[in-house]
């Protein structure tokens, strides 16, 4: 019952809100729910870049720009605040969202993480899962991870939880059963 009404308590002050963060409790009853992971329109809360240096040379950069940085070819990606993403597969707990082209080797992986209050928000990770990390795997070459901000949690639409349905009984109690002899 403490859960239900910590769950509701979340989605009530979030209420204002269009999204809210995906969090361990959260994900919870969506799995409880039997929902389907690859049909929820996700969000990023928070900006970042993914860049590497390419050679003069190499004309094979799959997305992003090149840019001339300090005499050298960095390829960036950028990926901009409440950009919309879909997951493309769950692995050990952790969703692999896509933010463009639908595929495994170009999505993000996000787990797990310890947060505010104890609470698990679903971040940005590393491939063990590790949210202190400098460069990720992305379209089959290391980036390195900037951040405008500290870092990237995922989010959901608030609606989706609007048709969700709680399956609450209450417990009767069991009592010591007495027998009196004559």
């Amino acid at each position: 019952m403490r859960k239900i009404l910590l769950i509701i308590s979340t989605l009530t002050l979030a209420s204002c809100q269009k999204n809210v963060y995906l969090t361990g409790s959260l994900m919870h009853q969506l799995q409880e729910n039997e929902l389907d992971l690859t049909r929820i329109q996700f969000y990023n809360d928070n900006p970042l870049y993914l860049e590497r240096e390419v050679p003069s040379s190499d004309a094979t950069i799959k997305s992003g720009k090149v840019v001339f940085k300090n005499g050298r070819y960095i390829n960036r990606i950028g990926l901009e605040k409440n950009t919309p993403g879909l997951v493309q597969k769950e692995e050990n707990g952790q969703l692999l969202i896509a933010f463009e082209k639908s595929s495994e080797e170009s999505s993000l992986r996000f787990g797990p993480v310890a947060g505010e209050r104890g609470e698990y928000f679903y971040q940005l990770v590393d491939t063990q899962g590790n949210a202190n990390f400098s460069r990720i795997d992305y379209e089959g070459s290391k980036y390195l991870v900037i951040y405008k901000k500290p870092r990237v949690r995922i989010m959901l639409a608030r609606s989706v939880f609007s048709n969700l349905r709680v399956k609450v009984r209450r417990m009767k109690g069991n009592k010591i059963k007495t027998q009196y002899r004559d």
